[in-house]
């Protein structure tokens, strides 16, 4: 997973590169693709623990506030929304 997260990281622009480095936890990495709208390579997904990001083709808007800052948590088998903590399937 190191080795995923370097390559992504390196494809950043500069200014952003030190940012992510700073990341010491997957949530923290998540929140900052999701904060600066970026989007991970199909191959990274899984870099976040317990779910992944909802990028690309699978990107989803809640169903309660309509925010696109969601995720699918694999051990609950759901989606959730960060600002209203909605869940679905």
């Amino acid at each position: 997973m190191k080795k995923l997260t370097e390559e992504f990281i390196k494809q950043l622009p500069e200014e952003l590169q030190q940012k992510a480095r700073e990341c010491k936890t997957a949530e923290e990495l998540n929140t900052f693709i999701a904060d600066n709208d970026l989007e991970l390579p199909e191959e990274a997904l899984e870099l976040v623990s317990g779910g992944i990001l909802c990028s690309g083709s699978q990107k989803r808007k809640c169903p309660k506030c309509g925010s696109d800052d969601v995720y699918y948590d694999r051990e609950l088998g759901e989606y959730v929304c960060r600002p209203c903590g909605k869940k679905w399937r």
